[in-house]
């Protein structure tokens, strides 16, 4: 795939542009290829990043991700949340001497303490109870409060607002929310649902929740037993946002001082599920490409006529509030 952007790319204050306010949360390393690679659409378009994108890329690896275009290198590193893992070292560790403290033991109801093993390494090495943990333990002190701040970028602020008309961008009425992961790791799976509820709580009612997910069939190169149990997380992923649906919802404590998510609807407005293979698994495309397939739709759907007709044609989506929400 060609990924020279330089086709992407407007004069400023040529033509009346758009904008549809647009905040991006990613989890793990399929994020961290997508961002830079949108990031880099979006300022090679305006010739800048407009303030309504909001950016943020959650992992236990604070390894830095980048791409370059038109000779300018794109990084994650300034939108990306290293959540800590001495937290869950300390408590894993406690587990095995079997000295959970006290005020930790309600978690034995939503996490197999059984299944939990303190691997010190990027990542949580396929462990979906490790991640079920570690983010349970630094949910509220990280995650949260980037969700909120991102979240208030759907909304531009006057000066913004005031920037953007005079370099003659139009900004849409409507407004998305993206969750971007991989289906068949661990950070991924073990952050969607929880992300996805959690958003649903604090975004503004009428904008719309999307989330795009990496299938087993988008990992390449990994060994047959990691594709095995990639392939289980992933089905169990799904089942349980099929749970959900089914059931109206879940409530969960989700940190060790009482903040619970509480979900009473569909976690989200549509799901986009990106396999990697063509022609009925004939061929496959590679993760760097992938990337770049994801950056495009998502650059697309913000800057153009393409995300309106999307949204008016989900069945769910609800219609425009008219101007913007504090």
């Amino acid at each position: 795939m060609n990924n020279d952007h330089t086709a992407a790319t407007s004069v400023p204050g040529s033509a009346m542009r758009y904008v549809m306010p647009s905040a991006y949360f990613g989890l793990g390393g399929f994020a961290k290829a997508v961002f830079p690679r949108l990031d880099a659409l979006l300022h090679n378009h305006y010739g800048y990043r407009p303030d309504p994108f909001a950016f943020a890329v959650f992992d236990f690896d604070g390894a830095d991700a980048t791409f370059t275009s038109n000779g300018t290198t794109f990084s994650v590193q300034p939108y990306l949340n290293a959540l800590p893992r001495r937290p869950f070292l300390d408590v894993a560790r406690a587990i095995r001497r079997n000295e959970v403290s006290a005020n930790l033991e309600h978690l034995r109801s939503v996490v197999r303490f059984d299944y939990v093993h303190p691997v010190d390494g990027p990542g949580m090495n396929q462990m979906p109870q490790n991640a079920n943990l570690a983010y349970r333990l630094v949910w509220a002190s990280h995650v949260v409060p980037d969700l909120q701040r991102k979240l208030r970028q759907l909304n531009p602020n006057p000066r913004a607002l005031e920037r953007l008309t005079r370099e003659r961008i139009t900004v849409s009425e409507r407004s998305v929310i993206w969750v971007v992961a991989g289906g068949a790791s661990t950070t991924g799976p073990g952050g969607l649902i929880p992300l996805l509820a959690e958003i649903r709580r604090l975004k503004p009612r009428e904008t719309n929740l999307f989330a795009v997910v990496f299938t087993p069939g988008a990992y390449h190169d990994k060994s047959a037993e990691h594709a095995k149990r990639g392939s289980a997380i992933f089905r169990a992923t799904l089942e349980q946002l099929i749970r959900i649906h089914d059931d109206g919802g879940f409530s969960q404590r989700y940190d060790t001082n009482g903040h619970s998510l509480v979900l009473t609807e569909e976690p989200f407005d549509q799901i986009f599920l990106v396999d990697g293979s063509l022609g009925g698994g004939k061929s496959e495309l590679k993760t760097e490409d992938l990337a770049e397939l994801v950056a495009r739709f998502l650059f697309k759907f913000a800057v153009g006529p393409l995300g309106e007709r999307m949204l008016g044609r989900i069945a769910d989506c609800n219609p425009p509030s008219g101007g913007h929400t504090t």
